[in-house]
């Protein structure tokens, strides 16, 4: 007689998360600025990286969706103007995505560190 997959307990050592054991080694990472973070996100959008920080551009873009519609329309501003005018204009909130972006690269940081004890980068 076999016994259910639910009744058997989760092995600690395979499900715990990173730091969980004495024996682990203390991982460190290293301190991105956000000038680093921008720069992974700008080779993300231009092509010449497949990934950032482990997420695909999809995953990234849905920022510009998250963000209220006054700021995404800043945001989009100076790609869409010629006009120095609406560059300026757009400075809110092109800065609002940018504060969005590099959050979620340490939200992803700080994530990664806890479930793996390793960053994607």
């Amino acid at each position: 007689m076999e016994t259910p997959v639910v009744a058997l307990p989760d092995d600690p050592t395979r499900a715990a998360d990173h730091g969980c054991f004495p024996a682990e080694a203390v991982i460190s990472f290293p301190d991105l600025d956000d000038e680093a973070i921008v720069g992974m996100l700008c080779d993300l959008f231009a092509g010449r990286a497949p990934l950032a920080f482990g997420e695909t551009i999809e995953w990234w873009l849905e920022t510009c969706a998250d963000l209220p519609v006054k700021e995404a329309a800043g945001a989009l501003l100076p790609a869409l103007s010629k006009w120095t005018f609406d560059h300026r204009a757009g400075v809110p909130g092109v800065n609002a995505l940018r504060a969005a972006l590099v959050a979620r690269a340490r939200f992803l940081i700080a994530k990664a560190a806890v479930e793996t004890g390793e960053i994607r980068l």
